[in-house]
């Protein structure tokens, strides 16, 4: 899987949600933004947004405007069915299984 893979980006952006929560942190609008960065803005949007109707993080919305659409975010969280998704979904698996390999083999991924 490539790592700008819809089911690689899901998996990483749920597991920092996820680790935030267990440290009692919410992950702010910048570092959205920067997690965001790497992949093309209507790709990432296009994630967030799935992610939020799926219920699987809460605090982002789509925002419509007569230029189109864009994602407007506050306080994302991950929820519970996210946390469940991210440890029990066979493809969560996979990924997870997948960036160990990587990461064994790239130094710095």
């Amino acid at each position: 899987m490539a790592k700008d893979d819809y089911f690689v980006i899901m998996y990483l952006f749920l597991k920092r949600l996820y680790a935030l929560l267990k440290s009692g942190k919410t992950i702010t609008n910048d570092e959205i933004d920067e997690f965001g960065q790497s992949y093309n803005q209507d790709y990432w949007e296009y994630i967030l947004i799935n992610l939020a109707k799926e219920g699987y993080i809460e605090g982002a919305v789509e925002a419509k405007t007569l230029g189109g659409g864009s994602v407007a975010y506050k306080d994302v969280k991950i929820t519970p069915s996210g946390i469940e998704y991210l440890f029990s979904n066979s493809m969560m698996e996979r990924v997870k299984n997948t960036l160990k390999d990587i990461k064994g083999i790239v130094p710095g991924f």
